[in-house]
């Protein structure tokens, strides 16, 4: 057993930065051993200087495969971030917006599968996740996101309509980098992306800190495995978070948390159920079976909700989910 605290909360995905992922990247390694097996972990920053940790166990001397799975799922990473960032003046998200109401966009299926995930979970929440958030009018925020999905290529109709993946993205990013880790053999990996974790395999030891600025105490330790959190707050980063069907910034404290079998789900419902609320957010818990939600005080206090049995998931994962 291995232990990673999970340290929410960074929702900005690629960050207000307005750089693409870099070149060259700054990063730690270190590793641990057990009998017959041996734990690489690394650290690299990327999507806007987010810390991303990479955790990998592997049989004792086959150190080397694992560094270089680990060094390709850092490279997709950074591929992923450049077709992603909205922040990225060459990404496919920043030629939508700079097409709006004027034509469409080629995009790849990684951007494709994106934008359907990121539709769907907004019908399902009733747009409080929603990457229309950024459009400067109402009439954009409810603007269409027309996918031509045989074409490979997608336009915003509304001139005044744009979208923001950060939400949803970074999430999304690290499934990816997981599904290749486990293409190369690694079945016992986890992935923290400034404080959003996806396991496989496990249990893998986890926590939360408390949503209070300034704070490092760390709450309701627990094993996981195979699944993913995803958390929403305003503590770190100030009024961040706004409400898709208004425009408007969230004010609200505390924060929430997601535990969902991928990390694009978690991290987007965090965002949703967080402008939602405590309360109204408790009436979409059964759209989404086999989740589990904690909302947490900034004095630490907590309730915990689930959704029923996990059986007939609603289909909001990508080729590396069970």
């Amino acid at each position: 057993m291995h232990n990673l605290f999970k340290y929410a909360l960074s929702l900005l995905l690629l960050g207000s930065s307005a750089t693409c992922a870099p070149k060259t990247a700054s990063f730690s390694e270190a590793a641990s051993a057990a009998k017959g097996e041996a734990v690489l972990t690394r650290s690299r920053l990327l999507m806007g200087h987010v810390p991303v940790n990479i955790s990998v166990k592997f049989p004792e001397g086959d150190r080397e495969r694992a560094l270089l799975a680990t060094e390709a799922a850092y490279e997709l990473a950074q591929n992923l971030e450049n077709l992603l960032s909205e922040w990225c003046p060459g990404s496919e998200i920043s030629c939508l917006n700079r097409m709006a109401g004027k034509g469409s966009c080629g995009l790849s299926a990684e951007t494709l599968e994106l934008l359907q995930r990121s539709i769907l979970i907004s019908n399902l929440t009733g747009s409080a996740f929603d990457i229309r958030f950024a459009s400067p009018s109402p009439g954009g925020r409810r603007g269409e996101i027309r996918i031509d999905a045989m074409g490979r290529k997608a336009s915003l109709p509304h001139p005044e309509t744009r979208i923001g993946v950060s939400s949803i993205a970074k999430g999304f990013i690290v499934d990816k980098m997981v599904e290749l880790l486990r293409s190369k053999g690694f079945s016992e990996v986890i992935i923290d992306a400034g404080g959003d974790t996806r396991a496989e395999g496990g249990p893998w030891k986890v926590a939360f800190q408390k949503p209070l600025s300034g704070s490092l105490e760390i709450l309701l330790p627990q094993e996981v495995t195979d699944r993913a959190l995803g958390s929403s707050g305003l503590y770190e980063q100030g009024r961040h978070i706004v409400d898709p069907r208004t425009g408007k910034a969230i004010d609200r404290g505390g924060s929430v948390t997601v535990f969902a079998d991928n990390l694009s789900l978690a991290s987007a419902l965090a965002t949703g159920f967080f402008v939602l609320g405590e309360t109204d957010s408790q009436a979409y818990l059964e759209k989404f079976p086999g989740i589990q939600v904690y909302w947490i005080d900034p004095d630490g206090g907590h309730r915990e909700y689930r959704s029923r049995s996990a059986a007939n998931r609603i289909p909001i994962s990508g080729p590396s989910d069970r």
